[in-house]
């Protein structure tokens, strides 16, 4: 069975943070490439904000509709990177640190971002998870119990 080792630290994902230069763009494309794309010249440029908020670009003639994004409080994003595709399914895997992020921008085609896009889905996955699987007590509850044992 083929394992996947990471690389990374705890100091490389703060240093990454304080340095702030990552702008992550979350576009659906896909595109086979793998060199630098320059988006401060080529794509950032082009890029309107529209009175509502969204944000509006377009990739390769498609139009595009944005929206610039927080992870929930307490959530870092990391970037792994894999510099060696291994030969077969069976090699080991090792994934390097490329840089950290907690705000991003997603992008949809030609349709404006809304709660029900996959992205904003699974953020809010991520508050939910949070509410029900947090370690602060439900003070309500407790005191609904309290409240119904002593009757």
């Amino acid at each position: 069975m083929a394992k996947i080792n990471l690389k990374l630290s705890s100091k490389d994902v703060e240093t990454s943070l304080q340095d702030g230069s990552i702008k992550l763009q979350y576009i659906p494309a896909t595109i086979k490439g793998d060199g630098p794309a320059n988006l401060e010249q080529f794509f950032t440029p082009y890029t309107e904000t529209q009175r509502d908020g969204t944000l509006c670009n377009a990739l390769r003639g498609y139009p595009l509709r944005g929206k610039a994004t927080s992870l929930p409080a307490g959530y870092t994003g990391v970037m792994l990177q894999e510099t060696k595709k291994p030969l077969s399914d069976e090699d080991d895997r090792t994934l390097t640190f490329a840089g950290a992020f907690r705000d991003f921008t997603y992008w949809n085609y030609d349709r404006q971002p809304s709660r029900n896009d996959p992205m904003a889905k699974a953020l809010g996955w991520l508050q939910l998870a949070e509410v029900l699987h947090g370690d602060e007590p439900d003070t309500d509850t407790e005191q609904a119990v309290k409240q119904e044992r002593s009757k």
